[in-house]
């Protein structure tokens, strides 16, 4: 059973309000995109290609700025070129950080990737990775 979460929280500088919808000028784009050991007061901590299955956890980690109005992004999952899942998020202007993580079984090992599409399904970015012993 793999078991994903998802989460999603805004970056936001201190003059502006929180929850603005205000649309922001440009064109969506991905800043940072990375897979990590995890999540900690919403920084990738240890990003890496390679993963021990011993951590029983790997994530991957988005930023978008600008963020110019809501929209949806997806995290897909790939292992050995076959799609494990498909994780929708919501995405916010101005900015918006967002991760999904999957838990690792023994039978996990090998390549994996994730293709970060925007809502049309057209890629951003695709983050290679492999899961060992």
């Amino acid at each position: 059973m793999i078991c994903i979460l998802a989460a999603g929280f805004v970056l936001t500088l201190p003059w502006m309000v929180c929850g603005d919808e205000t649309p922001v000028a440009g064109k969506l784009t991905l800043v940072k995109a990375v897979m990590c050991e995890s999540i900690q007061n919403y920084v990738p901590v240890h990003p890496a290609v390679v993963f021990s299955i011993g951590l029983g956890r790997v994530s991957c980690y988005t930023e978008f700025d600008p963020v110019p109005k809501q929209t949806f992004i997806h995290h897909k999952w790939y292992r050995n070129d076959i799609l494990i899942t498909d994780k929708r998020l919501t995405i916010n202007p101005p900015s918006w950080a967002s991760f999904t993580s999957v838990q690792l079984r023994d039978a996990d090992k090998g390549p994996w990737r994730v293709v970060i599409t925007d809502e049309q399904d057209n890629p951003m970015q695709t983050l290679r990775f492999s899961i060992t012993d």
